[in-house]
């Protein structure tokens, strides 16, 4: 997935407290020092408002590593590291798995929690987690769960656009990230089965399309079928299929794979079609081939009753939101073979160009900014608890079909 270090461009004066003579900085701590745990390490070292006071992990050589990297306190027990009150803020970064016993116990000490996506890879202890941490939240804890594919320039837009009915009501959509076959064999570190086996690509990938379709559509998931297959990996399944039913007749298929070729020019893909009834949008994360899709992003259609007017408000909107848009307002064999063709039959499209040098501005424009501006300012965070919880009851409602053959009602 994309790296989720903040720009330096994005971290703005906004986090310094009016008529304070020194920056506030919060103490964090975080569990687990492994890909997930350095990333955010490092990002928080490199966030004026934050300062890296101690990571924990199970295994001391991993923990002193990062520890030097940021200048912190290394500790093997995770309980001992919540008891020193210079941190505020706790980042859960083990294994998909693992994450409940210190999500819960930071809960309790009343540290303010981000929590690395999935919430949880069991509905029972998403539930535990969801009962355990809204106790915390009404003593003041912010909790975030990690879903900052939110971000990204094109589906911002997406939600913009649909949002203010510029697209009429959602119909249908198919929503697919997948992963190189290195990622559940390899990327941990030599075989990483032992993390995988007790994962699920549907964990581990899935849990970000229902995120971003229930964003982008603002409708709730009713019902799941889904089916997968284990005969590449054996130890965990190859992918999941789904079709998952959410309000007002919204049908929605998702897809992730772990068993993409290793030899595929990037490690992770997405692609995303959404069809409304005044309009359609599709989008490619980056170049998922050598031919095409060389640049990537996404486009959003419009009927033909859509004015150029009506575009350019659109593109304003958008641009006020640091994103970046091209207006496309011709038909192809105008533009291949210089045929003239009458108004009805242009294209009305907006394109999204995904290496364009985007600046998103919603929402303090990142997810570290937006959480450490909700503890600073004692607001609720964009992407909330109750968002991770209802993304993991999609995904173990998919693992549940899938396993039983029967549709699973939420």
């Amino acid at each position: 997935m994309k790296n989720i270090l903040s720009r330096k461009d994005q971290i703005e004066s906004r986090f310094m407290r009016k008529g304070a003579d020194i920056m506030k900085q919060l103490g964090v701590g975080i569990i687990g020092a492994g890909i997930m745990g350095t990333t955010h390490a490092k990002a928080c070292k490199a966030h004026p408002n934050l300062r890296v006071v101690g990571v924990a992990d199970v295994l001391k050589e991993k923990a002193e590593k990062l520890a030097k990297e940021v200048g912190a306190q290394v500790y093997t027990d995770y309980e001992k590291m919540l008891k020193n009150e210079e941190i505020e803020v706790v980042f859960v970064t083990t294994p998909d798995h693992l994450h409940k016993e210190p999500a819960i116990a930071a809960a309790d000490a009343e540290k303010h929690l981000w929590i690395e996506k999935p919430l949880a890879t069991r509905i029972e202890d998403a539930r535990e987690m969801l009962s355990a941490l809204e106790k915390a939240q009404r003593k003041g804890v912010k909790i975030t769960v990690q879903f900052s594919t939110r971000w990204y320039p094109f589906y911002e837009a997406a939600r913009l656009v649909v949002a203010e009915g510029y697209l009429g009501d959602p119909s249908s959509s198919s929503m697919t990230i997948s992963d190189r076959i290195d990622v559940p064999m390899s990327m941990w570190g030599g075989p990483s089965k032992t993390w995988a086996k007790y994962s699920t690509v549907a964990d581990f990938l899935t849990c970000y399309s229902v995120d971003l379709i229930r964003t982008i559509s603002g409708k709730e998931a009713k019902t799941v079928y889904a089916k997968s297959s284990s005969k590449v990996l054996k130890f965990t399944p190859d992918f999941y299929q789904a079709i998952v039913t959410f309000e007002d007749e919204f049908h929605v298929f998702f897809e992730s794979s772990w068993i993409l070729a290793r030899t595929k020019p990037i490690l992770s893909e997405h692609h995303l079609n959404f069809v409304c009834s005044e309009g359609t949008m599709q989008y490619t994360h980056a170049n998922t081939t050598f031919a095409t899709h060389a640049v990537g992003g996404g486009e959003i259609f419009f009927t033909e009753e859509s004015s150029i007017d009506q575009l350019r408000e659109i593109q304003e909107k958008l641009r006020k939101e640091g994103i970046i848009s091209r207006i496309i307002w011709e038909s192809e064999r105008e533009r291949l073979y210089g045929e003239r063709v009458k108004l009805r039959e242009c294209n009305r499209a907006l394109w999204v160009p995904a290496d364009a040098p985007h600046k998103v501005m919603h929402h303090q424009g990142g997810q570290l900014n937006n959480f450490v501006h909700s503890i600073l300012e004692d607001e609720e965070p964009y992407v909330t608890l109750m968002d991770g919880y209802r993304s993991a009851e999609v995904v173990c409602a998919i693992k549940r079909s899938a396993e039983t053959g029967e549709i699973v009602k939420l």
